[in-house]
C-alpha cells in the first residue's frame, strides 16, 4: 500500500455511526459522526451518503473500506441488522458506501466485522503485549459485546459474528430480550436496557441516558445503585463463563457504560473476583480498561481495510 492511498473506517453503534478517513499508516485524518438512535433508515442513509461524499471530496484515492458494526452482520452481502437499531434490517451499508465512492471514481475493496471485533483489533494494534497472550475484551455500552484475542489474532468465527456476547443467556428462565432470546446479558447490562430496568425498579426521575442513571447512583439513589449493580453482576457472570470455557485469565473492558461509571466497573471487577473463587486455575486473573474508548471500533475498521488490501 502506497502512502498516497487512503482508507475509510466505519463504526456502526447503537446510538451513533462514525466514518473516518485514514492514511496508509492508519492515522486518522478526519472523522464525522452521525446520530443513529430513534431515526429512520432513510434519514440515516442520507447522512451516510453525505458524509461519504464529504470525505471523498477531501481525498478521492480511497482504496479500501472497513466496517465495524453491531450485529448481526452478513459478511458476504455487507449488510447489517443491529439489534439496537430497529430501522436497520438487512441494511445494505456496503452497497451504499461503494455507490457513493463510485461517483468520485473510487472502486475500493470492502469488508465488514463485528464492532467489538474492531475494538479488539485496535487494542492489539496499540498494545504489542497482546501478540504474546490471550485475552477477552468486553464492551459495555448501549449494547454488550465481546471479542476473543489469541496471541494477536482476533477470532471472528464461522459467520463473522463471534463475540455476540450480549445475547448469551445468564438466566435461562429470564425475560425475553429485544433479540428474541431469554435472559440475555444485554437485557440487564446494556446502557439502554438499564434505563428500562431503572424505571421498573421505581426510579421516577426521567432517564434520558445512562449518565443520568449513573449520576443518580452516585448521589446515593438506592434504585439506581441496584440497577447498575445488577447489570454489572450479569456481565461479570457472563465474563466468568467465557473465562471458564476458554481458560483466559486476562480481561480488557471498554464501552461508554463501564468507562464512565466507577460503580459499574468496581462492581463488575468484584463480582468476577468472587465468582472465579471455585476455579483455582483462574484466580490469577488480570483486568484493565482499554487503551481507547469510543473511537476504537472505527480504528479497528480502518485496520481491517488495510489488512484486506495487503492480503488480497
Amino acid at each position: 500500500m502506497s502512502l498516497d492511498q487512503y482508507l475509510l473506517g466505519v463504526d456502526v453503534g447503537g446510538t451513533k455511526i462514525t466514518i473516518g478517513l485514514y492514511n496508509a499508516k492508519c492515522e486518522l485524518q478526519k472523522s464525522n459522526r452521525i446520530d443513529s438512535g430513534n431515526r429512520s433508515a432513510t434519514d440515516i442513509e442520507t447522512d451516510v451518503r453525505n458524509t461519504i461524499s464529504e470525505l471523498a471530496k477531501i481525498q478521492s484515492l480511497i482504496v479500501s473500506v472497513g466496517i465495524s458494526s453491531a450485529g448481526p452482520i452478513d459478511l458476504q452481502r455487507i449488510e447489517i441488522s443491529p439489534v439496537n437499531i430497529p430501522a436497520f434490517r438487512k441494511f445494505p451499508l456496503g452497497e451504499i458506501i461503494l455507490g457513493e465512492l463510485a461517483k468520485f471514481g473510487s472502486h475500493p475493496q470492502i469488508a465488514i466485522q463485528g464492532d467489538i471485533i474492531g475494538m479488539a483489533r485496535a487494542e492489539v494494534f496499540l498494545d504489542p503485549t497482546l501478540s504474546e497472550t490471550t485475552a477477552f475484551l468486553v464492551n459495555a455500552g448501549t449494547g454488550i459485546g465481546g471479542a476473543l484475542i489469541d496471541k494477536g489474532k482476533v477470532l471472528t468465527g464461522d459467520t463473522g459474528n463471534s463475540g455476540y456476547f450480549g445475547h448469551a443467556s445468564v438466566a435461562f428462565a429470564g425475560p425475553i430480550c429485544n433479540c428474541g432470546a431469554f435472559g440475555c446479558v444485554e437485557y440487564y447490562a446494556g446502557g439502554a436496557a438499564m434505563l428500562l430496568r431503572g424505571k421498573e425498579n421505581g426510579i421516577v426521575t426521567p432517564l434520558s441516558d445512562f449518565a443520568t442513571l449513573n449520576s443518580l447512583a452516585e448521589s446515593g439513589n438506592i434504585a439506581a445503585i441496584a440497577t447498575i449493580s445488577s447489570g454489572a453482576t450479569a456481565i461479570a457472570q457472563a465474563t466468568v463463563n467465557v473465562m471458564l470455557i476458554n481458560d483466559f485469565t486476562k480481561v480488557i473492558v471498554t464501552g461508554g457504560v463501564v468507562l464512565s461509571s466507577d460503580i459499574f466497573y468496581e462492581k463488575m471487577v468484584s463480582e468476577i473476583a468472587s465468582r472465579i473463587q471455585p476455579h483455582a486455575f483462574l484466580l490469577d486473573f488480570q483486568i484493565r480498561k482499554a487503551l481507547l474508548d469510543s473511537s476504537s471500533a472505527e480504528l479497528g475498521a480502518a485496520l481491517l481495510a488495510r489488512e484486506v488490501l495487503l492480503t488480497s
